[in-house]
């Protein structure tokens, strides 16, 4: 009952959510590109945990057809799939009742021990499909 207690606490920071749920499995990571690779992978269990039930699977499938192209020399996805599940379960037990998907999320050193969480998420994923790129053009002056 504690766990739902706390997830109805909409003053929380997403980052602190996020921390709560994966520092351990972040902190199996010895270096912050390391440690960015497993929050990349726990946020993508986050999102996939806010799927209906009846599409998880076949996100979980997709993700891991996904890592296995990223990471050439995996052949084996299998303690991938199972870290993700585990991760899926943790989320809906620990935050069953917040909904919002992670559109990013960064580790920010603060000093060579610690690190810093920041997650960039959204209430309104769909509103996601509806955004344009930015274009950027660069303009030279000349002087």
């Amino acid at each position: 009952m504690k766990e739902a207690n706390r997830a109805s606490n909409s003053a929380t920071k997403m980052s602190a959510h996020i921390a709560e749920y994966a520092s351990d499995y972040i902190n199996l990571g010895e270096t912050v590109e390391e440690r960015q690779s497993f929050l990349n992978g726990a946020c993508t269990a986050w999102n996939i945990a806010n799927l209906p039930d009846h599409l998880r699977d076949t996100a979980l499938q997709q993700t891991a057809q996904n890592y296995k192209e990223m990471n050439p020399g995996i052949a084996d996805v299998k303690s991938y799939l199972h870290d993700m599940r585990i991760l899926i379960q943790k989320k809906l037990r620990m935050f069953p009742n917040i909904r919002k998907t992670i559109v990013n999320a960064f580790i920010e050193p603060v000093n060579d021990t610690q690190y810093r969480i920041r997650v960039v998420s959204t209430d309104h994923p769909e509103a996601l499909q509806k955004c344009q790129p930015i274009r950027i053009e660069r303009r030279w002056r000349d002087d």
